[in-house]
């Protein structure tokens, strides 16, 4: 099977505007960056650091491809080859979060060319491409469907946002107050915390997890962007959560509280001091993670005002939605072991799922 060969897939693309549209392998970091943040369509999933906490802690191989109109970028997709010999190979944009994709500021041609580029490249290296995408786009591609990601409005600020969630969900989190849970913000020094109980809370539902470096390669990416959530009772920490900033939205794509406090509103309590959290840095929208509409969670993040979105995957080819009756069997399997030993075998499969 070939290599990806990528340093220019599509040398060029329709002339609407009088000038070729080409795409390259992007090395600048920083015109990058520069480009998703001002671009309406950047999201976190877009940033050049992605590129390099995936390489690092799994090490695929990445691909961060430009398109450029006269000297100009106009048009990013940063993509990566994930490889696993159980799972086999998947191009994606961008594994292990909910969105990804072309990043083009609405240029039609810097869309076109980028996806062409994906295209032969995902043939070149006989993986399937998905592109994770936000918002649907005029791509020959299937979409799956299946997810949406739950977004709250903050707007009005904390009384305003604080009104608009259920009263049994405020309740849990007077609860959680009156049991004397508290919530602090950190960095890096807090990886192991978070680590810990996610590694719990992931075997319990029959998961395998993300490597610790994963976390710690995230966290010193992304700097003052990327921020951990812990939550206490008395000493110990019983919740814990990955907050990512971008623009003036801030995501939780990784949350988990440890089910032995559940009783004590722990769940909850992490879910609004997020929020609140989110408020204090100037977002204007809190994203609570994707979900599969009608699920607990679904209906959970409901209950605190959000509202859903639907994610456009190009190109996944049908509904990874599905459990088919072995994987559940695994699953039921994963849960009886020590989270230890989960833990431990967890990271060696996590890395091969884009998803």
């Amino acid at each position: 099977m070939s290599q990806l060969r990528g340093t220019e897939a599509v040398p060029e693309a329709p002339r609407r505007s009088g000038r070729a549209t080409v795409v390259r392998r992007w090395t600048d970091g920083a015109s990058w960056d520069a480009f998703v943040a001002a671009a309406p369509d950047g999201t976190v999933a877009h940033r050049w650091p992605w590129l390099r906490v995936v390489a690092e802690t799994y090490g695929h191989p990445t691909f961060a491809l430009g398109a450029v109109r006269g000297g100009t970028l106009t048009g990013v997709l940063p993509l990566v080859l994930v490889r696993s010999r159980i799972f086999g190979r998947h191009l994606v944009s961008m594994p292990y979060l909910d969105c990804g994709g072309i990043c083009s500021a609405g240029d039609a041609d810097a869309e076109e060319a980028l996806l062409a580029s994906a295209v032969a490249m995902a043939a070149d290296a006989g993986a399937p491409l998905e592109l994770r995408h936000r918002t649907p786009r005029p791509y020959a591609l299937p979409a799956s469907t299946h997810k949406v990601t739950m977004t709250l409005d903050l707007a009005g600020g904390e009384p305003a946002v604080w009104q608009r969630i259920k009263s049994n969900r405020r309740g849990q989190v007077r609860k959680a107050q009156r049991n004397g849970l508290t919530a602090e913000i950190a960095g890096p020094e807090a990886v192991d915390a978070l680590f810990s109980v996610l590694a719990t809370n992931m075997r319990d539902l029959g998961s395998p997890m993300h490597r610790r470096s994963f976390f710690r390669n995230t966290v010193l990416a992304l700097g003052d962007d990327a921020r951990i959530l812990l939550v206490r009772h008395e000493a110990e920490v019983v919740g814990a959560g990955l907050l990512l900033a971008h623009g003036d939205s801030m995501v939780l794509p990784f949350s988990s509280a440890l089910r032995s406090t559940f009783s004590l509103g722990t769940n909850q309590f992490l879910y609004w001091e997020a929020v609140r959290y989110a408020l204090a840095c100037g977002c204007r929208l809190f994203d609570f993670g994707r979900s599969s509409p009608g699920s607990g969670t679904f209906e959970a993040k409901r209950e605190w005002a959000a509202e859903p979105v639907q994610l456009y995957w190009y190109g996944s080819g049908g509904d990874a939605a599905e459990i088919s009756r072995p994987r559940q069997l695994a699953v039921r399997a994963w849960q009886r072991l020590p989270v230890p030993v989960a833990t431990a075998g967890g990271h060696l499969i996590r890395g091969g799922l884009p998803k």
